[in-house]
C-alpha cells in the first residue's frame, strides 16, 4: 500500500524543523519488508499528491482540532481510509471523530501494520473485522455509533526489534536527535509519558551506538540530542555506552541528554563527561518543597535539586532547567521561591538557561483527573487548543487555571517569568 503519514500541527506556526520521530519509527517499521511505500508528508497537499491508499495522522491533544481539520479536508477529496494515532487518541479514545476509520491506541507499529493488512483486503472493513485487531478504537458501523475499543495491544518488549527511524527530511544545519529508550520509570503528576508508554523500555547500548554511528557518518551533526524522557537512569548502562562510543563512533560528538536531579551523583557526572555530554536537561519544576512534592510525587526536594546543579557545575556540565508555575497548592511565596531559585542559579552560572510553562492538564495525568473532579475541565466541551504549551501562543483567557492566586495575579507572574525567559535569547 501507499501510505502518507502526517503530524497534525497549527499551519500558522513556523515550519517544522524537527521531524516527528513517532511517525519516522512507524515509516521504518512499515517499510521493513517492502510491503508498503510510506512518506512523511508535511501537509495535506503533499499527502494527496502522493496518491495514497491510506493516510495516518498523529496528534497530541492541543493539535487534535487540526487533525480533525486535516481529516475533513482529505475526506472531501477522497474516500480513502484515514487513521488517527498519537497521544491524544490514546488517552481519549472515545473522542474519535467519524472521519477516521479507526484510532491506533498507544504504541502503534504492530497495530498499524495489522490495520493496513486489513485495509489492503478491504478499504471499508466491517466493525467485526476491526474488532479482531488489538489496540484500536473504532465506531460500530455508523457515524453516530458509539466508539468501541478492542483488546489492548501488548507492548514490544525487546525494542531493539524496531528499525531505526527514517529521517527523510533531516536538516544538516540543525541538531540531530534520537531516543535510546521509550517511556519513563517515574510518575510525575503533570506528565502524560507514563500513561502513553505504560512501561519503561531501553534500547541496548549496541543499538544506540549503531544508530548514532550511522547518523554521524551520514549527517556529521555538530551536536546530538538524546530526547529520552530519562537518558541518565543507570550508571552501568552509561558506562557501556561510553565504551561503545569510544570504540565505534567516527568522532566524539557533543551530546545533550536528560537527567533527574535525584539521580545525579559524582559517578554519573564523571561518566557523562566521558561521554562528551555538554548539556543536561533537568525537570527542576519549582523552588518550593511543597510544590515539588505535588508535581514530582515526593521524589525530590529543593535541596536535592540544588545539589544536582552544584555537581553538574563542578564537572563543567551545562544544566538547562525546566520549571512549572500554577500548581493548585502554589501560593505567592512558593512562586517567588521558584523565581529566586532560577535567578540565583543563573547568576552563579549553575543554570545555563531555563524554560518554564504553566501547569497544563494533559489527558492521562493526575492533573487532568484533578481538573475533571473539581469541575475545571469538561472533557466533552474542552477547547483542546487551550492545552497548547507553546509560550509564543499562550492565551491566559483560554487557559484552565489551577493556581489559587487568581487569573490576574497568576498572569502577572507568568509575564515576569516570560520576560526573564525571553531575555535569554537577546543576550
Amino acid at each position: 500500500m501507499r501510505v502518507a503519514l502526517i503530524e497534525a500541527r497549527d499551519p500558522q506556526r513556523p515550519a517544522q524543523i524537527y521531524m516527528p520521530m513517532g511517525l519516522a519509527y512507524l515509516k521504518s517499521w512499515l517499510e521493513r519488508d517492502n510491503r508498503h511505500q510510506v512518506i512523511l508528508a508535511r501537509s495535506a497537499a503533499e499527502a494527496v499528491a502522493f496518491s495514497p491508499d491510506a493516510v495516518g495522522i498523529s496528534a497530541v491533544s492541543p493539535n487534535f482540532p487540526y487533525a480533525q481539520e486535516l481529516a475533513q479536508g482529505l475526506r472531501k477529496q477522497s474516500d480513502i481510509p484515514i487513521i488517527l494515532g498519537g497521544p491524544h487518541i490514546s488517552s481519549c479514545p472515545h473522542s474519535l471523530p467519524d472521519t477516521f476509520i479507526a484510532g491506533v491506541l498507544g504504541e502503534g507499529e504492530i497495530t498499524c501494520a495489522e490495520l493496513l493488512e486489513c485495509l489492503e483486503a478491504n478499504p471499508h472493513p466491517t466493525p467485526d473485522t476491526l474488532a479482531s485487531i488489538p489496540g484500536l478504537a473504532y465506531r460500530g458501523g455508523q457515524a453516530t455509533a458509539a466508539v468501541r475499543l478492542t483488546t489492548p495491544r501488548p507492548l514490544i518488549d525487546a525494542i531493539d526489534e524496531l528499525p531505526a527511524p527514517q529521517r527523510s527530511w533531516a536538516d544538516p544545519n540543525t541538531p540531530m536527535w534520537s531516543f535510546s529508550s521509550r517511556g519513563c520509570p517515574f510518575r510525575c503528576t503533570f506528565c502524560s509519558t507514563a500513561a502513553f508508554w505504560n512501561k519503561y523500555r531501553l534500547h541496548s547500548p549496541a543499538y544506540v551506538a549503531r544508530e548514532l554511528k550511522e547518523l554521524l557518518t551520514k549527517h556529521q551533526p555538530k551536536l546530538h540530542i538524546f530526547m529520552d524522557d530519562l537518558f541518565a537512569a543507570n550508571l552501568e548502562r552509561l558506562r557501556e555506552l561510553k565504551a561503545l562510543f569510544s570504540s565505534s563512533l567516527p568522532y566524539a560528538v557533543p551530546l545533550a541528554v536528560t537527567v533527574r536531579a535525584d539521580l545525579v551523583t559524582e559517578q554519573i557526572c564523571q561518566v557523562l563527561k566521558e561521554l562528551n555530554v555538554q548539556f543536561c536537561h533537568l525537570g527542576l519544576e519549582s523552588g518550593s518543597d511543597r510544590v515539588l512534592s505535588y508535581l514530582k510525587a515526593q521524589t525530590t526536594t529543593v535541596e536535592v535539586n540544588q545539589r544536582a546543579l552544584d555537581l553538574l557545575h563542578r564537572h563543567r556540565l551545562s544544566a538547562v532547567g525546566s520549571f512549572i508555575i500554577g500548581a493548585p497548592c502554589e501560593d505567592e511565596a512558593d512562586i517567588a521561591a521558584t523565581w529566586e531559585f532560577i535567578d540565583k542559579n543563573l547568576l552563579a552560572g549553575k543554570l545555563q538557561s531555563f524554560s518554564f510553562g504553566p501547569l497544563v492538564a494533559f489527558p492521562g495525568t493526575k492533573v487532568w483527573d484533578y481538573g475533571c473532579e473539581h469541575g475545571l475541565i469538561d472533557p466533552d466541551r474542552i477547547d483542546w487548543r487551550s492545552l497548547d504549551i507553546d509560550l509564543r501562543a499562550f492565551d491566559l483567557n483560554k487557559y484552565t487555571l489551577f493556581s489559587p492566586l487568581g487569573r490576574a495575579r497568576f498572569g502577572h507572574w507568568f509575564e515576569q517569568f516570560h520576560q526573564r525567559w525571553s531575555r535569554q535569547f537577546t543576550r
